[in-house]
């Protein structure tokens, strides 16, 4: 049955989401939380981190693209980012 039957190898979608990450800054300029996005383009993405600032910090990523920052920004500015872990970490 399978000779039978094909499947295709693999889906392609002209509305595939992107990964993005949104790190939130304490005011001490540590990172508060990081947040996954996923979004179709970096406006929708931004778009999304602004909702997720609540008047912190947030800078977007995707991956090691830097995107925009949202909110203030009183506090340091990070000017690259290294790709530690893939699970988010929790908002206290």
């Amino acid at each position: 049955m399978a000779d039978v039957v094909s499947f295709p190898a693999r889906r392609h979608s002209s509305c595939a989401l992107s990964p993005y990450r949104a790190y939130r800054f304490a005011p001490d300029g540590s990172v508060r939380s990081t947040i996954p996005i996923e979004a179709a383009s970096d406006a929708d993405a931004t778009e999304r981190a602004l909702c997720l600032s609540d008047g912190d910090r947030v800078e977007l990523w995707s991956r090691a693209r830097f995107i925009a920052h949202v909110g203030p920004l009183d506090g340091p500015i990070a000017t690259s980012i290294a790709l530690i872990e893939d699970e988010p970490s929790p908002d206290p």
